[in-house]
């Protein structure tokens, strides 16, 4: 079912150091809106689509500047959606590649980014962002359908499909976004203008690339050496 939606919020627009609260008009997302049914979860299926069930707060910017709050939001992350309610109905976020990022779950941020995935080629999904700014630390979220192994002979195994959350990290730096693979030959490649300072702090520190925490104290100490 198609439905436009034209959404009349307040925002603040701030023009030559003058701050002017203005009615905004928007279409979210432009030409067309997609109304979810029910609360999307898949029949014969254990576990959520979802990143988390609950519906939070949270605020759009845009890569105009603009803002777009009080919001109650969701990110599918099976179906790569963020989800929105309008007046008692829930919309599909159809035009992400005009917002900045998203800001929701009491503080997380998510931004619209290309990537290049190894088996399927350039894509676009909506990535975490954790730490950073001149070598920005992302994550992905991604939920996979595995399907059931029960035999019914033996009666034995798992009778329904399942849905399974992983997180994948990548780095980004300046306008190419790498996955940060076991080793992290991904990332000091990226930043190969320290890969040495690094490879001797990883070391010293007993440090993983695949553990989140080590992998922010990576991305901070790159960043340190381009603070002015």
């Amino acid at each position: 079912m198609l439905r436009r939606l034209s959404v009349c919020v307040s925002i603040l627009l701030i023009s030559c150091g003058i701050s002017t609260a203005q009615l905004y008009y928007l279409n979210l997302p432009p030409g067309h809106n997609k109304i979810t049914v029910g609360d999307d979860r898949i029949p014969g299926v254990v576990g959520s689509p979802f990143l988390s069930d609950d519906w939070s707060m949270g605020t759009i910017t845009l890569h105009n500047g603009n803002m777009i709050d009080s919001l109650y939001m969701r990110y599918n992350v099976f179906n790569r959606e963020i989800h929105y309610k309008h007046e008692g109905n829930v919309y599909i976020l159809g035009s992400p590649d005009s917002v900045r990022y998203i800001m929701m779950y009491e503080g997380r941020y998510f931004v619209y980014l290309p990537f290049t995935d190894r088996k399927e080629g350039m894509q676009k999904d909506y990535f975490e962002f954790l730490s950073g700014d001149v070598a920005q630390l992302l994550v992905r979220h991604t939920v996979t359908r595995i399907k059931s192994n029960y035999n019914v002979a033996m009666d034995v195994g798992e009778k329904d499909d399942r849905l399974e959350h992983k997180n994948a990290y990548y780095l980004r730096k300046d306008n190419s976004i790498v996955l940060i693979d076991r080793k992290g030959q991904n990332l000091l490649d990226l930043l190969s203008d320290k890969s040495r300072e690094l490879r001797d702090f990883v070391s010293q520190n007993r440090l993983s690339f695949t553990r989140e925490a080590d992998l922010k104290r990576i991305a901070d100490h790159y960043n340190s050496f381009h603070k002015n």
